[in-house]
């Protein structure tokens, strides 16, 4: 390794090669807080870390950047990735990484003289052949062998199983090592995961919030500020006492003290949906007389949107009683679209129901528009972010849980109704609250990897709360089909 600078005789070069947090200082130049030279010790002793940083903490440009470069360099031939949940976040750390190496002087004699033609976007080769790679967050990373990948925010990863089954593989062959970081989303995000998971023991995990036990963080990593706490959190130059930023106490507890909304407060606790549990009941067979069956369709083109699911809910509502008992449910993925079309007609035409409401998001309004010309009274819902509509559906079956007004069947003697609503109470116990700061709201997410169930139950709950019937009608048999109910939509 050459060093070829003036410099050259204030550096250790042994150190240099076992010490990334002195290469960091005497080399690129940055002064570092005590508790980075930890993260650098505790990659260096354990192989295998995650850790839970607080926003702005470094975590990115020290453990990414800076770090990457020094095993880049002090390992002549090593190879490695950085992964973020989309190539273009990625591709910026790697520039970060390109720009740090071409204007620190003492690292110029390792870019190559042709690295217009070999460096890339998405891809960087040293003069001593080490190489460092940019990556999404998907299987793409299969086939790699590397002596280290890192993952960046991942708080903000959806599909765990990539995880293991992609990215933890890069690194067997080679006995590589592991840096996991990132801000909690939410008590159910890959972080959290990782935390709890016996089958990631593997990993150390580590928290590092602004304030706690380790100490004020936030004030080694900024040493001119200080913090006001009050309605809200203020920080300000310790020199003028001038304000710098404001943050209010939602984010700082989430991204700054590693706290995300309390699952305590998530939409549907244990104990709201334990309480509409019914351990002797099973899905029906077929409509019954003096009850109104509403249909709840979440939508899926199968075929090409691959792991999504179509998920049909049928409700039953009795004469004076304000509880909604599901009566069945159907989920498919995979289906041409004429057959599931031909399903959902079937469906609504054998359990006579009285309204159905799809989501008419992307390819639903197509279903609505093709089931409404065959005569079915469906009806779409429109999911907007600005409206809020995806949280009023929530909030609905929220309170309909919290008036102990949905009968969920559990009977063990029947096999589909108990793996039909084991699956649906799994996604509706990993439906979080989940705190975006950039637009300051919080929105009601599946944490899981599909809530396709809970949106279904969602939309038949909202259209059997919202639809008023002016008159209860006996049903006559399976000819008692001719507008049985008179219907008004309040």
């Amino acid at each position: 390794m050459q060093l070829l600078t003036k410099k050259k005789q204030q550096i250790d070069i042994k150190k240099i090669r076992s010490d990334p947090a002195y290469f960091v200082e005497k080399v690129i130049g940055h002064q570092l807080p005590p508790f980075v030279k930890d993260w650098y010790h505790l990659i260096l002793k354990k192989k295998r870390v995650c850790l839970m940083a607080f926003r702005t903490s470094g975590k990115t440009s020290q453990l990414f950047e800076n770090y990457f470069i020094w095993c880049a360099i002090t390992k002549p031939g090593t190879k490695y990735a950085i992964v973020s949940k989309t190539l273009p976040q990625a591709r910026e750390i790697l520039k970060e990484i390109r720009t740090r190496i071409l204007t620190t002087p003492e690292l110029r004699s390792f870019v190559p003289s042709n690295r217009s033609q070999i460096w890339s976007a998405s891809e960087i080769e040293l003069t001593n052949h080490s190489r460092i790679l940019a990556k999404a967050y998907n299987e793409n990373v299969r086939g790699l062998h590397l002596d280290g990948i890192g993952c960046d925010e991942m708080g903000e990863y959806e599909r765990y199983e990539v995880f293991d089954k992609a990215i933890l593989p890069t690194i067997r062959a080679k006995r590589g090592f592991f840096i996991g970081v990132g801000t909690p989303k939410s008590e159910l995000d890959l972080l959290h995961t990782i935390e709890s998971d016996a089958g990631h023991a593997s990993i150390f995990f580590d928290r590092y919030p602004a304030e706690g036990e380790k100490g004020k963080l936030f004030t080694q990593r900024y040493p001119d500020t200080y913090i006001v706490h009050g309605d809200a959190v203020e920080i300000r130059d310790k020199k003028t006492k001038k304000l710098l930023e404001t943050y209010s106490n939602m984010t700082w507890s989430q991204e700054f003290l590693l706290r995300p909304v309390s699952l305590k407060d998530k939409v549907f606790p244990d104990h709201l949906v334990e309480a509409c549990l019914a351990h002797d009941e099973s899905y029906q067979e077929g409509p019954k007389v003096m009850k109104q069956y509403w249909m709840g369709c979440d939508f899926a083109l199968s075929a090409q949107s691959g792991s999504d699911y179509t998920v049909i809910t049928i409700l039953e509502k009795s004469p004076g009683d304000h509880r909604l008992r599901i009566v069945d449910i159907h989920r498919w993925k995979g289906l041409d679209y004429s057959i599931q079309k031909q399903r959902i007609a079937e469906l609504s035409r054998h359990w006579e129901v009285t309204k159905i409401l799809g989501d008419e998001g992307s390819f639903g309004k197509t279903f609505i528009y093709d089931l409404k010309a065959e005569g079915l009274p469906i009806e779409g819902y429109k999911f907007t972010y600005q409206s809020g509509s995806k949280e009023e559906l929530i909030k609905s079956l929220r309170d309909q849980l919290e008036k102990n007004g949905l009968i969920i069947p559990l009977s063990k003697e029947d096999h589909r109704t108990y793996m039909t609503s084991m699956t649906l109470i799994d996604e509706l116990k990993k439906f979080g609250i989940v705190y975006d700061y950039r637009k300051g709201k919080v929105s009601f997410e599946g944490t899981g990897k599909h809530d396709d169930m809970v949106i279904s139950l969602s939309l038949a709950n909202y259209i059997a709360r919202h639809v008023s019937t002016k008159l209860f009608a006996i049903r006559r048999g399976s000819s008692g089909r001719s507008n049985p109910f008179a219907i008004s939509v309040r």
